[in-house]
């Protein structure tokens, strides 16, 4: 079904998108003056998506090598997925208001217990305070499942993790290229699979700081709270030394510079600490973290892009008051023609438990304690049928190595999308 109304509004809008007012002018009807049609799709108060993808996953449930799969059935699965959403924007007293909202269906073909919603919605307001403050306020609400290198619960079978998400932005020039900068924000996440919703959590986040931009450079210096509420842990996990409260204290100094029209860096350095609840005195031990990114179009069909990272977060791969984690990816594109484009990607990640007490490893398997391990290949292609219609081709692997087990994942999607914008 979804495939059709694909189908269907790209044809419509293959043919009409760019003469749309051709055949709809400013008219009368017994005096009564008719406004007239956008000269565009895109130009419509309210723009309507649709897409339809099937994807194949060799090891849907992520069995490791040489462990039986306690569900029984098919390792891998085929499942579609339909999506259907609309966007909005206007302007009410000198502010931007948005609306993005997208509802849709996954489902398998073998492991239809898992057949389930996805969502996804951000609302909010892109607001100005005179000419000197602007910022966001939003909300958002999304449910999916969760990717395989995101995962904790390796084996467990499959994850969606429901998020919930309040946050603010602002920022107000004070002269001479400064500004403050100001961000709050509130997320509450949950997940399906009983392992991962052991770091189900409520954070709260503050930030300040001070920024300065001139020409192709911004400097931005910014201190941040987190606090990280797990509500998914038991008063015998908590024996063990997990904690409930985990507050992330951060200092960082971010650079970014446009070289040129093709070169394009950036990157960060700052200490990171942790404390068992919210306190003005400094963590007693801070350790380092940092990003850097890069973005190069050699050519004006071929981009590379490279980035690298170190950071100390809340947990998400690991059963843990808080997970490192060192990432690497590289990223190549190639605009074969005007209509097609193919990409390839890989990525090396590690992370590790820290902030948190041996014991914890004893109370759990290490499999879901210890260091994990992984690497991702994507390759894919897109074919834009239209200004408004688009077909795709992705085939990945992701590899997951703990514990001495390997873990590997092979999925291939089949897509179709109609975005008219």
């Amino acid at each position: 079904m979804t495939l059709g109304v694909v189908l269907t509004l790209g044809a419509i809008t293959g043919g009409r998108g760019q003469e749309l007012s051709g055949s709809v002018t400013n008219g009368s009807l017994d005096g009564l003056a008719l406004p007239s049609m956008p000269e565009n799709w895109a130009d419509l108060p309210v723009k309507l998506s649709a897409g339809e993808s099937v994807s194949y996953n060799s090891n849907l449930n992520a069995i490791p090598i040489g462990q039986p799969n306690p569900r029984g059935g098919p390792q891998g699965d085929f499942t579609a997925t339909s999506n259907y959403g609309f966007s909005t924007t206007g302007r009410l007293y000198g502010q931007q208001l948005f609306l993005d909202a997208n509802l849709g269906v996954i489902r398998y073909l073998h492991n239809v217990e898992n057949n389930s919603t996805i969502y996804s919605l951000n609302a909010g307001d892109n607001w100005t305070l005179t000419s000197r403050c602007s910022g966001g306020l939003g909300v958002s609400l999304s449910k999916s499942p969760v990717a395989l290198t995101d995962l904790v619960g390796v084996g467990t079978g499959v994850n969606f993790a429901t998020t919930t998400a309040f946050n603010e932005t602002g920022n107000c020039t004070v002269g001479d290229g400064y500004a403050l900068l100001f961000n709050s924000g509130l997320t509450t996440t949950t997940n399906s699979n009983p392992v991962d919703a052991v770091n189900d959590a409520r954070t709260t986040l503050l930030s300040a700081g001070i920024e300065y931009a001139k020409g192709y450079d911004t400097l931005t210096a910014l201190a941040s709270n987190s606090q990280s509420s797990f509500t998914g842990r038991t008063a015998a996990q908590v024996a063990l030394g997990l904690a409930t409260v985990t507050d992330f204290h951060s200092f960082t100094l971010a650079y970014s510079r446009q070289i040129n029209p093709n070169l394009s860096v950036s990157g960060s350095a700052g200490l990171v600490g942790t404390t068992s609840g919210f306190t003005l005195s400094l963590p007693k031990s801070l350790v380092p973290i940092f990003s850097f990114s890069a973005n190069w179009a050699f050519t004006p069909k071929l981009s590379l892009n490279a980035s690298a990272s170190r950071s100390v977060a809340p947990p998400t791969t690991l059963i843990a008051n808080a997970e490192q984690s060192y990432d690497a990816t590289v990223g190549l594109g190639y605009q074969v023609t005007p209509k097609v484009n193919v990409h390839a990607s890989g990525t090396v990640g590690y992370s590790t438990s820290t902030f948190t007490a041996a014991l914890v490893q004893a109370g759990f398997s290490p499999f879901f304690t210890g260091t994990q391990k992984n690497y991702t290949l994507n390759a894919g292609l897109s074919y834009s049928m239209t200004p408004f219609l688009s077909a795709g081709l992705t085939a990945s692997y992701s590899e997951r190595v703990g514990n001495g087990l390997i873990t590997p994942q092979d999925v291939v999607t089949v897509s179709l999308n109609y975005r008219p914008f």
